[in-house]
């Protein structure tokens, strides 16, 4: 059972929490934060906004927490630059800050009523499609803020995106630019393309025996097996230790075990409550918010409705207006003090004392105790047996492979000494290579880079014991290099295909060469398409008034997407001629002509091509008159960098 509550962080609940949370910093970022630090060296100036390292430093983690988020489990974050994301982040923090005080400027301002809608509205503070208060204050204390300064910041992020919106909101498409760009983008055109096949030009190609063995004798270097080791290794396994381990498996061990998990299960059950909140903050001292709870609970305690009250005189935002309600939440949502008050009382419609709590003054109201799901001791025996077994196993594991290290580290140059007081025994691979390829590569670890590396070091090469790598889940190993086998010569009839098929390729590519200038020439010089296909002895594949994304009247036409992409990039031909290029993929070249071009016409284009349209030039135009804006708050602002 208490393995059960440990795996709650493994839950996708929890891991939904820590993407909401990244979102969060997304959106608003570390503003406030700043507000805890002292004195430190300046990064930058956003008007009278200061950018400390250690602010960067803050902002520079958030950017790489979201890359990780985005980027999956299998992301190694080493792979970070960290110079160029601590710039990225700097540059974030800069444009929001100047868009933060252009919005001062304008005196463009959000009501609380309104934050607070936001707020409770958002997505990321709900559980079940509900505004969820404990998830709410989780979030803002993992973030460093109190509620009021995170309000605040939510604040100056909401009205920022008003100010961008209130910018780009009249964008409209005016009737000549939609003209404009139907012309561009519903463009048809006449294209033709003459495939230059490699595959096609190899067969033709007849290698001599002398030029494969001149071939052979000129690179002698470039034909020689790759370098490779034979390896010994020892390896431990977390599963052969569970085996052996010794545990106290007595009836009185495992009830002593059982009952602390009880213990830990009801302790942890979830409760239902509500509570009123007087703040203390820079507008109410501590002596007057404790009067005020004062009086609240005498009202309480004259029997007036503790909904009522709270939704009259909570200063909490989120539940005043449910009455003061937060759900049923299991302990570890709340602030400390508060979880006291709360697991202090013991029935249901019990209101505790005054609560001081880091945010205010709380009464607090016991609504609910969940139930508590207790298996019997005799369901709960195995698990707890296999428990102990796992987890004196994972400290045997880890014991065991700090003498691994030790003895393998003392022995230095082999490794039966340290087989024999591990009780393992001495295995061995031959043909290991570096670059972990052929088939000689059939040792199960030579995928693991730091294990290759380590085997092909100058001290691995020079026999010595590798530290313990552990190769995966509950396995270890220590290396070392038995014998290195050096490259040798490899006999001409061994590489004589090889070579035969590389002169191939290169002569294939060289005559593709050749005849691609011939043709554009002949192409370019008026020579008509026919002409050039039968001198090649090829046919033009052609595509009457084609599509940007290849498609004509009769449907989709099979053009490869360079050649499509070269017939659009392409002049427009003079009326009667033709406009010529070529391009060149993975199987070879092709030479590409056009002979027509229609431009998009509005009379003739469907109204969703239309609407389309018109969206992509809004789009277009907002951007531009948004970073004209933006350009313009910078100046008038003041932006400076501490490197400038």
């Amino acid at each position: 059972m208490l393995q059960q509550l440990r795996d709650q962080t493994q839950s996708t609940g929890f891991k939904v929490l820590v993407v909401a949370i990244i979102l969060v910093l997304t959106l608003f970022g570390f503003g406030a934060t700043n507000i805890f630090l002292g004195a430190v060296p300046s990064v930058a100036n956003v008007g009278d906004y200061e950018v400390t390292e250690n602010v960067l430093a803050i902002e520079t983690e958030r950017e790489r927490r979201r890359i990780i988020t985005q980027m999956g489990p299998e992301f190694d974050p080493a792979d970070i630059d960290r110079l160029q994301l601590q710039s990225f982040a700097l540059e974030q923090l800069i444009n929001r800050q100047v868009l933060y005080q252009a919005t001062d400027m304008l005196g463009l301002t959000l009501a609380d009523s309104e934050v607070n809608r936001q707020l409770v509205d958002s997505p990321a503070y709900q559980v079940a499609g509900e505004f969820n208060e404990a998830l709410y204050r989780q979030q803002v204390q993992m973030l460093g803020f109190t509620p009021l300064q995170f309000i605040d910041e939510v604040r100056q992020g909401l009205g920022s995106e008003l100010l961008r919106q209130g910018v780009v909101a009249s964008g409209f498409a005016q009737d000549w630019e939609i003209a404009q760009a139907t012309a561009l983008l519903d463009q048809r055109r006449d294209i033709a393309y003459l495939n230059l096949d490699v595959d096609e030009y190899v067969k033709g190609v007849a290698v001599t025996t002398e030029a494969i063995a001149t071939r052979y004798e000129e690179d002698l270097s470039v034909y020689v097996t790759e370098p490779t080791v034979d390896v010994e290794w020892v390896e431990i396994t977390l599963a052969g230790l569970q085996t052996s381990v010794d545990v106290d498996d007595s009836e009185e061990a495992l009830q002593e075990i059982y009952d602390a998990d009880v213990s830990t299960l009801v302790e942890s059950s979830q409760r239902a409550s509500a509570h009123i909140l007087i703040l203390v903050d820079d507008t109410t001292d501590e002596a007057s918010a404790l009067q005020q709870i004062q009086t609240v609970a005498e009202r309480l305690s004259n029997g007036e409705d503790f909904a009522v009250l709270a939704a009259e005189l909570s200063q909490d935002p989120g539940s005043a207006a449910s009455g003061g309600d937060l759900g049923m939440m299991t302990k570890g949502s709340f602030d400390t003090a508060f979880e006291d008050g709360l697991w202090a009382l013991a029935t249901p419609g019990d209101v505790s004392a005054p609560v001081r709590s880091e945010f205010g003054y709380h009464l607090i109201q016991l609504k609910e105790i969940g139930t508590v799901n207790i298996p019997s001791f005799d369901e709960e025996r195995d698990v707890i047996l296999a428990r102990l077994r796992s987890e004196a196993a994972a400290n045997a594991f880890d014991l065991a492979m700090d003498d691994l290290e030790q003895r393998a580290f003392e022995e230095r140059y082999e490794l039966t000494a340290t087989a024999e007081a591990i009780s393992a025994t001495v295995q061995t691979a031959k043909g290991v290579t570096q670059g972990n390829q052929g088939e000689v590569n059939a040792w199960k670890y030579a995928e693991n880079v730091e294990v290759i590396d380590s085997l092909f070091s100058p001290e691995g090469l020079d026999g010595e014991n590798s530290p313990v790598f552990v190769v995966s889940d509950g396995t270890a190993i220590v290396a070392r290099v038995a014998q290195y086998n050096a490259s040798v010569q490899r006999s001409l009839e061994e590489v004589r295909d090889s070579i035969r098929e590389e002169l191939q390729l290169e002569s294939a590519l060289s005559q593709i060469e050749a005849d691609k200038m011939d043709a554009l020439s002949q192409l370019q010089a008026g020579d008509s398409v026919s002409a050039v296909a039968s001198g090649l002895g090829k046919r033009w594949q052609r595509a009457e008034l084609t599509t940007r994304a290849g498609g004509t009247s009769q449907g989709s036409a099979s053009i490869p997407q360079g050649v499509l992409s070269e017939a659009f990039a392409l002049p427009r031909p003079a009326s009667g001629g033709k406009s010529v290029g070529s391009v060149t993929g993975p199987n070879g070249s092709a030479l590409v002509v056009v002979t027509r071009v229609v431009v998009g016409d509005v009379d003739a284009t469907s109204e969703v091509l239309l609407d389309q349209l018109a969206q992509e030039v809004i789009a277009r135009d907002q951007q531009l008159e948004f970073a004209a804006f933006f350009t313009a708050a910078q100046e008038s602002v003041g932006v400076s960098r501490a490197d400038n």
